[in-house]
């Protein structure tokens, strides 16, 4: 990063530029190998007819857009320049020059973890109104919106990775700022930017006016999914398609592997859920299961999981027995010792930074006691001024 008077100018480092040269030139050639490679085969094997042109059409087409994609997100930081200063950022990027002045951008957010190659937090600016996801990286980001959005990373002052696989390190920034300079500037101009995650009470209500804890990642979902599936497998193919002794007693011990992860995945992973006056709903996929208020015990705990350190526990209560009272074993791992007649849910906490990833089961504590307030649903471990 440089600076002329009042004017901060940000640019990779010469070394860095060389290496986005050098993965370019290696993608490019990677494309006209592989398409050589598919063009050949299809002369090889006769004539060119409209099925070769489809297969050859879907054999490099996904292939080759990934890798130009991959290359235009490298041309973006090989010669781009940033000069800010009190009126904005001028752009410079090859033969391409544009002004922004500071009030264009519609996105202002201190990041942290914004995938450029490792940097603990940058700034982030976009003149599109549409808003990155609040846990993303926003690696992806300039893809959808090429123009008018940059990260500015802040100096790590040690080494970057740039390969991984190569454990290769580069000695130098990619596009990086001073964070105490550049933050003291952008006081000094008058530059507002958001720090914190703006608050959000939409997500925890559907549009039946019922409570309902974040969404969890598709990614838990889709391996519930997954090891559903094959545990199905190993009991109906062994038993009742092959049915071979041998085969059955080979995948038994596969089948107990599963047994507990299928069990972690969905009482602890994969699941959502949604209140109302009457009871809690548990959901997972295309199943569902209802609890009474009546049939439920709620308890605040004390969770690992959770960004402010609480969360809270529901717990099915015994029907025609003692022992409903509370007891100092009922913490947050108890759900993962009782998963069928326990669940747990995270409070969620405003304020979160850009980029910090969200609790699973996460639901907003304050909407959450009123609801529970308004439905006269007792709380364990309420303090008496609450």
């Amino acid at each position: 990063m440089g600076q002329e008077k009042d004017v901060l100018i940000i640019k990779s480092d010469k070394k860095w530029k060389e290496f986005f040269i050098d993965r370019i030139v290696y993608f490019i050639i990677w494309v006209i190998g592989f398409d050589a490679m598919i063009t050949y085969w299809i002369v090889v094997s006769g004539s060119i007819k409209g099925i070769d042109i489809a297969m050859y059409i879907m054999a490099v087409g996904p292939f080759s857009i990934v890798i130009i994609l991959r290359v235009y997100l490298l041309c973006r930081n090989i010669d781009r320049e940033l000069i800010l200063d009190k009126t904005g950022v001028l752009v410079k990027t090859w033969l391409y020059k544009r002004k922004y002045t500071w009030d264009e951008f519609q996105i202002k957010q201190l990041r942290i973890n914004v995938g450029e190659y490792c940097y603990d937090e940058a700034l982030f600016l976009a003149a599109c109104k549409h808003q990155p996801k609040q846990n993303s990286n926003c690696e992806l980001f300039p893809i959808r919106h090429p123009i008018g959005s940059f990260c500015i990373n802040f100096k790590m002052h040690r080494p970057i990775l740039a390969h991984e696989r190569a454990n290769l390190y580069i000695n130098g920034e990619i596009m990086a700022a001073e964070k105490e300079e550049l933050l003291s500037k952008l006081k000094e101009w008058g530059v507002d930017f958001e720090t914190e995650r703006p608050k959000n009470f939409d997500i925890f209500q559907d549009k039946k006016g019922r409570l309902q804890s974040r969404r969890n990642g598709t990614a838990w979902i889709l391996l519930a999914a997954a090891v559903w599936i094959l545990l199905l497998g190993f009991i109906i193919y062994p038993i009742f398609i092959w049915k071979n002794p041998v085969l059955i007693a080979i995948f038994i011990p596969f089948f107990i592997a599963l047994v507990p992860v299928y069990v972690v995945v969905t009482s602890r992973k994969s699941y959502r859920l949604k209140m109302d006056e009457k009871g809690c709903i548990r959901k997972f996929l295309f199943l569902s299961k209802r609890y009474p208020w009546k049939d439920l015990r709620v308890k605040l705990v004390a969770s690992e999981e959770s960004h402010c350190g609480e969360g809270v526990l529901f717990i099915k209560k015994k029907s025609g027995k003692s022992g409903d009272s509370s007891s100092a074993s009922e913490t947050f791992s108890y759900a993962s010792l009782h998963p069928y007649s326990s669940f747990v849910a995270n409070f969620e906490v405003f304020g979160k930074m850009y980029g910090e990833k969200d609790a699973l089961h996460e639901i907003n504590k304050e909407l959450f006691l009123k609801k529970m307030k308004e439905w006269g649903v007792e709380v364990e471990g309420l303090p008496k001024a609450e």
